[in-house]
């Protein structure tokens, strides 16, 4: 078997029997239309892989989010499918509301919004610089890691 061939059906295997996704998912904003996260207890692990989606206009900007945990809070990179991987500086969660900073070199840029449902989707808004502001959803990859307490 050639090479790409053995990548083929080795993706198509992990597909079929693995929960997590071998291949990006674009989400869709129709996923903000969700119940709003009600917190109860324990604020959610927010750690772990994210496919986003930002609408830009008429151009949709789909990409993959990573954070993990720093200082109280959550930081790690985004990176865009069409344009280079930013850092993300800091992310905090207030009950269900999420605000994000962004590293650009334009400046920072905001994510100001909320988790929906069982706190796996962020709904909000992105605030760059300039004033413009575009919709946003983040939605995380299942994945089976957890996390030591």
């Amino acid at each position: 078997m050639r090479y790409p061939q053995a990548v083929a059906v080795l993706t198509g295997a992990l597909a079929v029997t693995s929960p997590l996704r071998a291949e990006p998912a674009t989400p869709s904003l129709a996923a903000c239309e969700a119940a709003p996260f009600v917190p109860a207890g324990e604020a959610p692990d927010l750690q772990g892989q994210w496919d986003f989606l930002m609408q830009v206009g008429d151009r949709p900007s789909p990409g993959l989010m990573a954070l993990g945990p720093m200082d109280g809070a959550y930081a790690g990179s985004l990176t865009p499918y069409a344009t280079n991987t930013v850092a993300v500086r800091r992310l905090t969660l207030n009950g269900g509301a999420v605000s994000m900073s962004v590293a650009s070199r334009e400046g920072e840029v905001r994510f100001e919004g909320h988790l929906t449902g069982n706190a796996d989707t962020m709904c909000g808004t992105v605030l760059y610089h300039g004033g413009q502001s575009f919709p946003m959803v983040a939605v995380r990859r299942p994945t089976t890691y957890v996390a030591p307490r």
